[in-house]
């Protein structure tokens, strides 16, 4: 699992999800490794993998550098994209495989966004999807009795229901603390004052608190927009700095 640096999105449009999916192919194919699930959400990746002739390491490596690179390039940003190092764990066993590909294609059910992990468009439960990615054959052959359906129905329930108050580390910011910085930014001390704002200063507003990796949640929070809306405003900063 790779997670966006403090949370951030790793995919803004669907042209990111068809990048990963093609730089995740090139890199398991240089690697001599294979792809048995993937699912993409907002932030984060899960993935689970055969190795090949390469480490898990050495397969991340090429695919981090490849998709960061092309990611920073197309948004104009530096830095580092993905949080630390990539979370990995080995699968030993036949009940074990079996729990992390239901874990990974029911992501997007437990987020609440899909009532079906076959719904969602960026997970490899369909089969087929991308033709060419998932090692189908070989995932057939390590699950001969279970169809994909028969691996997601069953969490499917659990999953929708709201999850438990987990604990861990806080947030980086506090709502209080953007709202001073929004403050700091453009004046605005209210979603109401910022609402009334021209474009060119919410955009340089939602670009300043970026640059301070506020969330795209916190920023939606304090200056009343939704999350799409504070994306479109950053993106359309990128372009203007690009053409300045």
């Amino acid at each position: 699992m790779v997670r966006g640096v403090n949370g951030d999105d790793i995919f803004l449009d669907d042209g990111d999800h068809e990048y990963f999916l093609k730089a995740l192919r090139l890199s398991v194919e240089a690697s001599d490794a294979s792809v048995l699930a993937y699912c993409l959400m907002t932030n984060h990746v899960h993935l689970v993998l055969r190795t090949g002739a390469e480490s898990i390491g050495q397969t991340m490596k090429r695919l981090g550098v490849r998709y960061a690179g092309w990611f920073n390039r197309k948004y104009a940003r530096r830095g580092h994209l993905f949080q630390d190092r990539f979370l990995s764990v080995p699968v030993n066993d036949d009940t074990y495989f079996v729990q992390a590909i239901r874990y990974v294609w029911a992501n997007p059910v437990k987020a609440g966004l899909v009532a079906s992990p076959m719904e969602y468009r960026w997970n490899s439960c369909a089969p087929g999807r991308p033709s060419g990615l998932v090692a189908d054959k070989e995932l057939t052959a390590l699950l001969p009795s279970l169809a994909r359906v028969d691996l997601a129905t069953p969490l499917i329930d659990s999953f929708a229901r709201p999850a438990a108050s987990r604990g861990g580390r806080p947030p980086r910011h506090s709502t209080s603390e953007v709202a001073r910085m929004l403050t700091a930014c453009c004046g605005a001390r209210s979603a109401v004052e910022f609402t009334a704002l021209d474009v060119s200063s919410k955009r340089r507003a939602v670009s300043q608190l970026r640059t301070r990796s506020v969330a795209y949640r916190l920023i939606a929070e304090v200056t009343g927009l939704s999350r799409t809306g504070v994306r479109r405003l950053q993106l359309a900063s990128l372009d203007h700095a690009r053409n300045a």
